[in-house]
């Protein structure tokens, strides 16, 4: 991640993740939860991995990271990963009563808000921003219409504000009204934020929720022309 991600800013620390890791029990807010694709010609080397969330008051997932060998890219890696979250997260809901997870939060980069050297830095060692955004569009995600800030990931970070919330939903009816609750992201990101930053989580989720509709959030297309 360190490599794949021009802003340390936007990358959790592996000492955050053990904390994370350790926290998962009985009765917690979230289930935190790490995959990784490994080669076994490369003496089992990690090449990808995802690092999710399952949200049990929302039955959401919220995606922190999907990453790729730069080597290795297109060759299905992601999609594997992808899928393999996807089945994780839909066991977890189904341990929680529910037949399936309503869908899946991610943020990315806005092609127009990031600035200019990051969005130079990350084609070196990523993909470009508006690819990633086609990427995730052929994968069903679609922007959440709300102005989103990502709160810092430890002490020594900062507000990120060059982010879109993004949000992939899972059942025919939520596709079809290209709207979802907005309890789905208020509880996903309390539960998200108060891990990341304890101290000024609910700083940033009391001004997000007096910015946004009181019952339903729209979703909106990704495509070329807005990527």
């Amino acid at each position: 991640m360190d490599v794949v991600f021009a802003d340390p800013n936007t990358v959790l620390g592996r000492d955050r993740m053990q904390e994370f890791l350790a926290a998962n029990r009985p009765g917690a807010l979230r289930r935190f939860g790490i995959l990784v694709a490994t080669d076994p010609t490369w003496s089992d080397a990690v090449i990808g991995g995802a690092v999710f969330s399952y949200v049990v008051r929302s039955n959401c997932g919220f995606s922190e990271y999907i990453v790729v060998d730069r080597a290795l890219r297109g060759r299905g890696i992601g999609r594997l990963l992808f899928d393999a979250r996807r089945d994780v997260l839909d066991r977890a809901a189904q341990r929680h009563g529910h037949a399936a997870c309503h869908g899946l939060f991610i943020e990315v980069d806005s092609p127009d808000r990031t600035p200019a050297d990051l969005l130079a830095a990350e084609r070196e060692t990523a993909l470009d921003a508006s690819e990633r955004l086609l990427m995730f569009d052929h994968l069903g995600f679609r922007r959440v219409a709300v102005p989103y800030v990502q709160p810092p990931l430890a002490a020594d970070k900062h507000d990120i504000d060059y982010l879109d919330l993004l949000f992939a939903p899972w059942q025919a009816e939520t596709r079809a009204t290209e709207q979802i609750p907005t309890s789905w992201i208020l509880d996903t990101l309390d539960a998200i934020w108060s891990a990341w930053a304890p101290e000024s989580a609910a700083a940033h989720l009391d001004r997000l929720t007096k910015v946004i509709p009181a019952d339903r959030v729209a979703l909106t297309a990704l495509s070329a022309e807005t990527c």
